[in-house]
């Protein structure tokens, strides 16, 4: 039993004439009979009785009319779902994005998208890891990510570089190192270094080639802060990332002269054609194209 052939017998069935419903249909009279004549069979009944020109159900197929209307009005309810799950997919652009500067901005980039677009951000913070594969296979439409050679080189993908992001050292104010310009990043070899905030995991394998030593982690400002003043090591940040100043126990020493530094990019599969995905790619390009740009 097929769809087609209830729709059919439905039509028929309301017009008690065969050759009404295949004008209704646009079909050939012939191809009705056919399908009705294979539900019967199918159903070993009897749907019709004939008088003259006319048709009229039979018991039977008044019980099929019943149920076969509750059939298509579910399948046509099913189809209507999907339709506007598909319409809803389509105004909605997910955007995976890796914890940077990007993440400092973000919500007025959503902000600035939407008031002028019927579409939604749904916004997805990602590692850098997992970033990729996911624009790739279509888990997300657009990527806010590290610059890599995997989409670079990706003849699917468009890529628009961003910025570069930098970082910076917080070191206490009495210590030698303070006083040397543009220190090459050996030169923090002999200190306990402390990342305030995650960074990339590229980034601290760089440091800790140069410095062979591992960077520790901590998570709160104020235990930053007592390390300095205790003089028990240094505090790495991104650029975007500070302490409050402090002249008399601390200072900041850019890292923007060393290799510590990545760089950001908008990617977009070049066949993702969903509404307003040009419209996105241009308010990224105008609030993050520019270079170190940080508030």
């Amino acid at each position: 039993m097929e769809i087609k052939q209830l729709r059919y017998f439905i039509e028929v069935a309301k017009r008690e004439h065969i050759s009404e419903a295949a004008l209704e249909l646009d079909i050939a009279q012939s191809a009705i009979s056919r399908q009705i004549t294979q539900l019967e069979e199918e159903l070993q009944i009897t749907l019709f009785k004939r008088q003259g020109r006319n048709i009229y159900l039979t018991e039977a197929g008044q019980t099929l009319f019943t149920e076969a209307t509750k059939i298509l009005e579910q399948a046509e309810s099913t189809i209507r779902l999907f339709h506007n799950q598909s319409e809803l997919n389509n105004f909605t652009i997910r955007l995976g994005y890796v914890d940077s500067y990007i993440s400092q901005v973000l919500a007025l980039l959503i902000q600035t998208f939407e008031n002028t677009s019927e579409s939604k951000i749904e916004p997805m913070l990602m590692e850098e890891t997992e970033i990729a594969t996911a624009l790739i296979s279509n888990q997300i439409d657009v990527a806010l990510m590290d610059l890599t050679s995997e989409v670079n080189h990706n003849n699917d993908v468009e890529v628009i570089p961003l910025f570069e992001e930098n970082y910076h050292m917080y070191v206490p104010k009495d210590n030698p190192i303070a006083m040397a310009t543009n220190p090459p990043l050996s030169q923090f070899v002999n200190t306990q270094i402390y990342q305030l905030y995650k960074m990339p995991s590229n980034i601290i394998q760089t440091f800790e080639q140069q410095t062979k030593k591992p960077v520790r982690t901590i998570t709160h400002k104020q235990i930053a802060k007592y390390i300095l003043t205790q003089n028990r090591g240094y505090i790495i940040a991104p650029a975007y990332q500070t302490l409050d100043k402090n002249d008399q126990h601390w200072i900041e020493i850019s890292l923007e002269h060393t290799e510590l530094k990545r760089t950001l990019c908008c990617a977009i599969r070049k066949d993702n054609h969903k509404n307003d995905i040009k419209e996105l790619k241009s308010t990224i390009d105008h609030l993050l194209s520019r270079t170190s740009t940080y508030h």
